[in-house]
């Protein structure tokens, strides 16, 4: 890779030891969101993808986590989700059908782990290949790397704030409720609390953070694979849509 490039400087990947690795790590989740152009400039220059499996480890880590309040506490994980069919689905678009009694287990143990493993390979992998028609000059595991920290944002709204604190335990207990993000969002503290929930899902949570990962994918395409922004925005646009909403897309929650 050409270093003198004025659109990327990859800086000298020095040895760290643990305490240092996890402060690196915490340092690339935050710049990411904080100053994307630096802290993806950083990730393209390692010369590992130990970053994005760190990323993806904390995500997985998280998730469970989040099981286990639910656990401890002993409230239904599923209690938010009771509009699924009994059978629901799990996969393939429609073409496994599992019991609700069988879904928490299968999802949390099997279906996001494969998710999480699959997240790293396809979508830079889609993003590497489609890059090639402009002649772009980055490599597969600099597009790890960079796109893994992509989903940074995700991981702060959808993961933490939203399934963690708002749609978690946490808010079932202050509320009383014991499935408070659906009631708030079926009206149940009122039809202000309802329009408020309802337009932080249609405008945070789904559009607001789509808009937030495909934003950071087109700079990170841009400065790894030197390609033109508009033609680093279709791909990461193509390459999401086809990852998160159609083949990650086709499991049920």
């Amino acid at each position: 890779m050409n270093t003198s490039d004025p659109l990327i400087t990859v800086p000298k990947v020095i040895a760290s030891p643990p305490g240092g690795v996890l402060r690196k790590f915490l340092g690339y989740f935050w710049g990411t969101l904080a100053r994307p152009k630096v802290t993806l400039d950083e990730l393209a220059g390692q010369t590992s993808i130990w970053p994005a499996v760190m990323l993806a480890g904390l995500s997985l880590v998280l998730t469970w986590l989040n099981l286990l309040l639910f656990i401890i506490f002993r409230q239904d994980w599923l209690g938010t989700r009771r509009d699924l069919l009994d059978p629901t689905y799990v996969g393939f678009f429609g073409h496994l059908p599992v019991g609700l009694e069988d879904y928490v287990p299968i999802f949390h143990l099997g279906i996001t782990p494969l998710l999480s493993l699959l997240g790293l390979a396809i979508l830079p992998g889609l993003v590497q290949v489609l890059s090639k028609l402009w002649h772009g000059q980055g490599t597969y595991e600099q597009m790890v790397n960079t796109l893994a920290y992509a989903q940074a944002p995700s991981i702060l709204i959808r993961t933490i704030l939203n399934d963690m604190l708002l749609g978690g335990v946490p808010a079932n207990l202050l509320t009383g409720h014991p499935y408070a993000f659906s009631g708030a969002m079926n009206g149940e503290f009122g039809p202000a609390v309802a329009a408020i929930w309802w337009a932080y899902m249609l405008g945070v949570y789904i559009v607001g953070i789509d808009l937030w990962i495909v934003t950071l994918g087109t700079v990170a395409i841009r400065r790894v694979q030197r390609i033109p922004w508009w033609a680093a925005a279709l791909v990461m646009l193509f390459a999401y849509l086809v990852w998160f909403y159609g083949l990650a897309g086709s499991v049920v929650r």
